[in-house]
């Protein structure tokens, strides 16, 4: 993938310990909805415990989240992402 793709977004630089919310990420494409972070995870806070450096789609960077209402861990793209201040 090439970074003139009018969807790449470069990786975003969260901090290992940041506390960030699932929100929806922009379309990639003319007349797309936005693109969801997946069932269930919308407006969830979840710990930023790991970067896992670039992703290949150029969603924003991968990274290893602990949600704190479930005790769930997984990895997620850095667009579905935003820091809680």
């Amino acid at each position: 993938m090439s970074k003139h793709h009018p969807w790449a977004s470069p990786d975003k630089h969260i901090p290992i310990g940041t506390l960030i919310r699932f929100i929806s990420a922009p379309p990639r494409y003319k007349h797309e909805e936005d693109r969801s972070p997946g069932s269930n995870l919308e407006g969830k806070l979840a710990l930023v415990i790991d970067q896992c450096g670039s992703d290949s789609h150029q969603w924003g960077g991968v990274f290893k989240v602990h949600v704190g209402d479930t005790g769930d861990q997984f990895m997620h793209w850095g667009d579905f992402m935003e820091v809680v201040e």
